[in-house]
C-alpha cells in the first residue's frame, strides 16, 4: 500500500522527507508555493536536487503537489481566468521540477453562470495551460462536495473535462468527504462496491490514480467539505475498511488530509489506516 500524508515545507525539503520518513510514509503530497497563492518563489537546484534524492533513497513515490486552493478555473472573470491558466502551467512546471507524479486540482466555481458554462471555462483553461507542456507529471482532477456553485461534484462533471482535454495525460483523484458530502455513499462494503461501479461507468478506473482518504464530519449528500479522522465521521471504520479493501482501489495510492496540529494526529490516523487495510480472516 502507498500512503502518505499532505506534508508542510515551510521548514525545508529535508525536513519534510525526514517527517515522511519517521510516520513510515511511503507517499506525500504538498504545496509548492503558499496554499493562499501568490508569487511563487523559485525552486533552487540545490534543494530540487537534494528532495528527489530523498524521495528516492526512502522510497517516497508518489509525490504530489496540490495547487493552491485560490485556482478558479470555472471563473466567467476574464482576469481570473487568465490568472488561473498561468497558475496551473506554472504550477504543472513547479511540479515536474520536484519530481511529482501528479498536480491536483479542484476545479473552482461558476460564480451563478451555471455549470455547464463553468467546465467549459474549466476545459478552456486547462488547455491553454497545457499547451505545449512536456513535462512528466500528470494533471489530476480532484472532485468536489458541491458546495455553492462548484463545479466538479459528479463523475459526470469529471469525466466531461477529461474527455475534453487535448491531452491524455490526466485522471482524477478522488476525495473520500468530498464524495461523500457529494451523494456517494460510502458508509459500508455494498455502497463502497455500488460507488465504484459508478466511477468505473463513468469515469473509468483506469483514470484513477489518487484518492484522498479523508473522513466527513457532516452526513451523506450534506454538500459540506470538512475532513474528520479516519473512522471518527460518518463514513466510520466499516466504510473505510470496504474503501481499504475493495479489490480495484488496493493498488491506488492514498493520501490523509486529516485534520493535524502535530504528527501525533498523523499517526494516529495512519495507524488506523494500516489496521483496517489488513483484510477480515
Amino acid at each position: 500500500m502507498r500512503l502518505g500524508i499532505h506534508t508542510k515545507i515551510n521548514e525545508g525539503f529535508e525536513k519534510a522527507v525526514m517527517r515522511l520518513v519517521k510516520l513510515q510514509c511511503n507517499a506525500c503530497q504538498m504545496f509548492s508555493r503558499s496554499p493562499r497563492g501568490g508569487k511563487a518563489r523559485p525552486l533552487g537546484e540545490g534543494e530540487v536536487r537534494m528532495f528527489r534524492e530523498l524521495c528516492d533513497q526512502y522510497d517516497i513515490n508518489p509525490v504530489v503537489v496540490h495547487i493552491p486552493y485560490v485556482l478558479n478555473l470555472a471563473t466567467p472573470d476574464p482576469e481570473m481566468h487568465e490568472y488561473a491558466v498561468s497558475m496551473v502551467r506554472e504550477d504543472m512546471e513547479r511540479a515536474n521540477l520536484l519530481g511529482a507524479s501528479y498536480l491536483v486540482l479542484h476545479m473552482g466555481s461558476h460564480r451563478g453562470q451555471g455549470v455547464e458554462k463553468g467546465l467549459d471555462q474549466v476545459t478552456r483553461a486547462l488547455n491553454k495551460a497545457l499547451s505545449n507542456y512536456n513535462g512528466e507529471t500528470i494533471l489530476l482532477l480532484e472532485n468536489t462536495s458541491g458546495a455553492g456553485s462548484e463545479v466538479g461534484y459528479t463523475f459526470e462533471h469529471l469525466a466531461r473535462v477529461l474527455r475534453d482535454l487535448e491531452t491524455a495525460e490526466a485522471g482524477v483523484c478522488f476525495d473520500t468527504c468530498h464524495g461523500f458530502a457529494a451523494g456517494y455513499d460510502l458508509a459500508d462494503e455494498q455502497k463502497v462496491a455500488a460507488t465504484v461501479i459508478e466511477l468505473d461507468r463513468v469515469i473509468g478506473l483506469s483514470n484513477l490514480r489518487l484518492i484522498h482518504a479523508n473522513d466527513s464530519v457532516f452526513e451523506l449528500g450534506s454538500t459540506r467539505d470538512q475532513h474528520a479522522d479516519i473512522g471518527q465521521g460518518f463514513i466510520g471504520e466499516k466504510g473505510f475498511k470496504a474503501i481499504l479493501n475493495h479489490p480495484k482501489l488496493r493498488e491506488i495510492p492514498l493520501i490523509l488530509e486529516t485534520p493535524a496540529e502535530s504528527d501525533s494526529d498523523w499517526e494516529r490516523n495512519l495507524k488506523t489506516v494500516r489496521r483496517l487495510a489488513v483484510p477480515d480472516g
